[in-house]
């Protein structure tokens, strides 16, 4: 087999996979009602079509078909060989039948100084696994963004390491990508636009970066804007309203339940304390217990330790200059 590798089916299936991975798209933006299933196809094509292009790169770098095969298939598992005297010694087999992952991937890029923007492919791979294994009906939100984001990577690889032209490898799909890519950041652009409007606190900027609507998961959300004017997030009322799907919804809440998940680690059956909690001074659920820092007032706590014992305090000590413990201690103490 390894003498028969030949790169260029392996750089047709990508392209197939890109192009398939479009229309699946197009035809779930299409449907009368989401299409899920075709979205999440949409997912799984283009980022598989993603990571043939990258093996196709690789390969190329091999002299011959076989060492192009040994570029981008694992070692297989280590298996008993006879030595001819009916004794067995343990020996690696050469190759295995499964092609190298992201990591792998990665290595040979860095050997080879093939270039490509890892931060993106990082951020696509999460979210197609997000989909793909936690969320599948969020799939029809989320694939216009993945869409965007994919276009200016294949952009950069298919002309910087490839040498060619995106249009002339992906025909219509590229002009599809194309279009829909201006379109999103046009869009993207009128949602930042109205955030900017909103006195949203520094330390969240980076959790509304991330928001995604509550019904469909489009990360196409903006405040809700009545009339040219800045908003006060202060007022319980205002809301955010999705581009994609209509739905509207408090912003506030909306922030709050967004920082547990940005700041993530949180398994809500676990039994363990939520890592965000109400502030004391501005009573917003913004104070987050790692950063002992309240991420809409800034609250920090005044005092880090215990004047007794030393210990860290928590916000369960907010006021006080001892901890828990050593209060308890006081008050049982005063009660004897």
């Amino acid at each position: 087999m390894k003498d028969k590798f030949d790169p260029n089916k392996l750089k047709a299936n990508a392209l197939a996979s890109i192009r398939l991975g479009v229309e699946d798209f197009t035809r779930s933006q299409n449907a009368d009602a989401c299409d899920q299933n075709r979205a999440l196809s949409a997912l799984r094509n283009l980022f598989a079509g993603i990571l043939l292009l990258f093996k196709y790169r690789i390969s190329a770098e091999a002299q011959n078909p076989a060492d192009g095969y040994a570029l981008i298939f694992k070692a297989g598992e280590v298996v008993p060989q006879p030595d001819g005297m009916g004794n067995f010694q343990w020996q690696p087999t050469k190759f295995g039948s499964t092609t190298i992952d992201v990591s792998d991937i990665k290595k040979r890029f860095d050997a080879f100084e093939i270039k490509t923007d890892w931060k993106v492919v990082a951020a696509l791979q999460k979210e197609r696994n997000n989909v793909e294994h936690l969320h599948p009906q969020a799939a029809a939100g989320v694939i216009g963004k993945f869409l965007s984001d994919t276009f200016p990577l294949l952009s950069a690889f298919i002309q910087d390491e490839l040498h060619s032209a995106p249009a002339m490898l992906l025909g219509d799909a590229w002009a599809t990508m194309l279009k829909h890519h201006d379109l999103f950041q046009v869009e993207a652009k009128a949602c930042a636009d109205a955030w900017a409007k909103c006195n949203v606190p520094a330390d969240l900027l980076p959790v509304v970066a991330e928001l995604q609507c509550e019904s469909c998961n489009s990360s196409l959300i903006k405040p809700w804007l009545k009339e040219e004017q800045n908003v006060d997030l202060e007022d319980g009322e205002v809301k955010y309203a999705c581009v994609r799907c209509g739905h509207q919804a408090l912003i506030v809440p909306f922030l709050e339940e967004a920082l547990v998940e940005f700041v993530g680690g949180y398994d809500p059956f676990s039994g363990d304390e939520p890592p965000t909690a109400e502030c004391p001074e501005c009573h917003y659920k913004t104070y987050v217990h790692s950063e002992r820092k309240c991420f809409w007032c800034g609250m920090k706590l005044r005092r880090t330790s215990c004047e007794r014992c030393g210990n860290g305090l928590t916000l369960d000590s907010y006021g006080s200059r001892f901890c828990g413990y050593c209060r308890y201690v006081d008050d049982k103490q005063r009660d004897d």
